[in-house]
């Protein structure tokens, strides 16, 4: 019985102790100091887990294979015809026509997004970043073998294969680390990208 009293006693006792606080009172300064240090703590240990932008090489092969699926895809939802071209070796451009086997430069359209970049306009997601480089492309067309890495072309039809069953193989490489990974276009809209090496 005597226990029962003391603990009821100390309960009364916390209870007037919590109803005489400040209700305005902040934290102190150690509490502030302990959560300031578990915030360094936790952003030191998940620095080395963030390497987007390390790495031109992949993060620019990754994003062109990407675009490459996006004109495929776009291509079937829009019942047209999409291509991807070469403007330079760090630089492609998206375009849409009615069919594939449009001759007319002026009957395409330039699909891809401008963005501001190193104080230039390029076509967003369709651009390398610098020091990689499209080195070798080469397309075999029903069979033929071309290898060039300026004239080549990859148009998806509206039913998401490639145009003449085309299969294109694209290298790029780094050129201040001298690694190289490729990417393949399969002729039914497939997109395989390698390792680096």
């Amino acid at each position: 019985m005597r226990q029962k009293n003391l603990s009821l006693v100390f309960y009364n006792f916390l209870i007037q102790r919590q109803q005489k606080a400040n209700p305005n009172a902040g934290m102190s300064l150690i509490e502030i100091m302990v959560v300031i240090a578990l915030t360094a703590l936790l952003a030191a240990l998940a620095a080395p887990a963030v390497t987007f932008g390390n790495n031109p090489l992949r993060d620019s092969s990754n994003r062109i294979a990407a675009s490459f699926k996006w004109a495929r895809a776009r291509a079937m939802a829009e019942t047209s015809a999409v291509r991807i071209r070469p403007i330079s070796n760090t630089e492609f451009v998206m375009e849409r026509a009615a069919r594939c086997t449009e001759a007319d430069p002026a009957n395409w359209t330039v699909i891809s997004d401008r963005v501001e970049k190193d104080g230039q306009l390029v076509n967003e997601d369709l651009s390398l970043d610098n020091p990689a480089q499209l080195i070798a492309a080469t397309a075999t067309i029903n069979g033929t073998t071309t290898n060039s890495t300026a004239n080549w072309n990859l148009c998806f039809n509206s039913r998401g294969t490639v145009h003449q069953n085309q299969n294109l193989v694209l290298t790029f490489r780094d050129m201040d680390a001298n690694k190289q990974r490729t990417m393949e276009v399969f002729p039914g809209g497939a997109v395989d990208l390698g390792d680096i090496s």
